[in-house]
């Protein structure tokens, strides 16, 4: 009898997918490329077989998951040809969504962040299942609850059934994809009907629009309009605070390890979220406060003279949050953003956006853009974004090891969704055989 192979099993949902299914008594293999990529880290732990691509990898008996990336791949040729049961990866969590009690969480912006707070919350208090975007994944073969990062890309969300939705915002983003923003809305608003139970930032006029009618919903957001909203918000160099209120009602203060409104957001959502399951507030309260945020989400590195953060901000309002957050929790640091554009059509759709984001930090450098597989032409550089921007240099080589390690008085923010978290592990080894740097936490 076989079991489950997954074309691409290294990347992040595929990754998190293939840990859910070990986790859940079932025999898992995979193939991908050779090179090194974080989320193999997990699969080696659970001694889940990485196979280099090969045809003779796929058996008869497999039942084969392919990523989305690999739709065209010998490996998958082959699986048809032998009469293999196929499914591309969102068609498979689709599936799994419809067998479980499924909490979804999409938006345009935060939904690897806003996953993890959930995942955390609740299995401090119940076994679950859960596939987040960052390469986490799990489960347990006694829960009947999938907590799952939805992701918009492709309409690929519409593949899932869940009881409760989580919708963060709706912006215009892919736009490889998506014509317009109203198109964005349209494929948000079909997700929406699909889920029992909406959760939604009514602070966002747009996602208020396409809120279904027939649906139970639950608002949260800074407005006192909200079911769930933020009032008397602060912070000190550790926590950002705030004081919560459901339906009009003062429940206590939260306490985040995190900074930015967009966090506030994020875990506002969580808790509207996981009260729908959890009724004890404190325990809520006491996870929050206990956070441990994901792979590439505002990940901090310190040394005795300089702090690192690498985070995955890869459009113009993240970007804008996560420089609004460095800014918050250290306010007389100068910042440095070494940011790596990714896809073209992204560059060029918000290139002055772009522009306006990243000329919120004191000094920038870029990487030459990182471009998708689907993208077979170069029809802008890094260059033509750099000219928009003060102070900023582009910087394609080793060179930046030097020159950032004499940027004593700087945070340096490694930003981007390619492969710019490879350059900043190699800056931190570089940072670590230096002898006049420490690191300290």
């Amino acid at each position: 009898m076989g079991g489950y192979h997954l074309i691409g099993i290294k990347g992040a949902g595929m990754s998190s997918l293939a840990l859910l299914l070990n986790d859940n008594g079932i025999t898992v293999k995979g193939s991908d490329v050779e090179e090194y990529f974080f989320t193999e880290d997990n699969l080696r732990t659970r001694n889940i077989p990485i196979l280099p691509f090969n045809e003779e990898n796929i058996k008869p008996t497999d039942i084969i998951i392919v990523g989305n990336a690999f739709k065209n791949h010998p490996e998958y040729q082959k699986a048809k040809d032998l009469g293999c049961e196929v499914y591309t990866y969102h068609e498979f969590v689709g599936k799994l969504s419809k067998s479980l009690n499924t909490i979804a969480i999409s938006g345009s912006h935060g939904k690897t962040t806003t996953t993890t707070m959930i995942k955390q919350i609740l299995e401090s208090v119940m076994p679950i299942n859960y596939i987040i975007g960052d390469g986490q994944g799990g489960g347990s073969i006694n829960s009947k609850y999938l907590v799952l990062e939805a992701d918009e890309y492709e309409r690929h969300f519409l593949a899932y059934y869940p009881q409760i939705a989580v919708v963060n915002n709706i912006d215009f983003d892919h736009p490889d994809y998506y014509k317009d923003i109203m198109d964005v809305k349209d494929a948000f608003q079909q997700f929406m009907n699909q889920a029992t139970i909406i959760v939604y930032n009514g602070d966002d006029k747009l996602l208020k629009e396409a809120i279904p009618n027939d649906k139970k919903t639950i608002s949260y957001g800074i407005d006192k309009s909200n079911d769930y909203y933020a009032n008397n918000i602060s912070n000190d160099k550790r926590y950002t605070y705030y004081d919560l209120y459901i339906k009009g009602v003062f429940n206590g203060k939260i306490k985040i390890p995190m900074f930015g409104m967009h966090s506030v957001y994020n875990s506002l959502a969580a808790i509207a979220a996981t009260h729908l399951l959890v009724d004890d507030l404190n325990q809520i309260k006491n996870m929050l406060s206990n956070f441990k945020s994901g792979k590439r989400r505002f990940e901090e590195f310190i040394f005795n003279k300089q702090i690192i953060i690498s985070d995955y901000a890869h459009h113009p309002k993240e970007i804008m949050s996560t420089i609004e957050a460095v800014n918050a929790k250290y306010p007389f640091k100068k910042v440095l953003v070494y940011f790596q554009p990714h896809t073209y059509t992204r560059t060029i759709s918000f290139l002055n956006d772009f522009a306006s984001a990243l000329s919120l930090a004191d000094k920038v450098y870029l990487r030459e853009i990182f471009s998708s597989a689907r993208e077979h032409h170069k029809t802008i550089s890094a260059n033509d974004l750099a000219i928009l921007i003060n102070d900023c240099e582009v910087i394609n080589d080793d060179t930046y090891l030097d020159v950032f390690s004499q940027k004593i008085n700087y945070i340096i923010i490694f930003m981007g969704a390619g492969d710019i978290d490879r350059y900043c592990s190699r800056y931190i080894e570089f940072i670590k055989n230096n002898n006049n740097f420490m690191q300290i936490s």
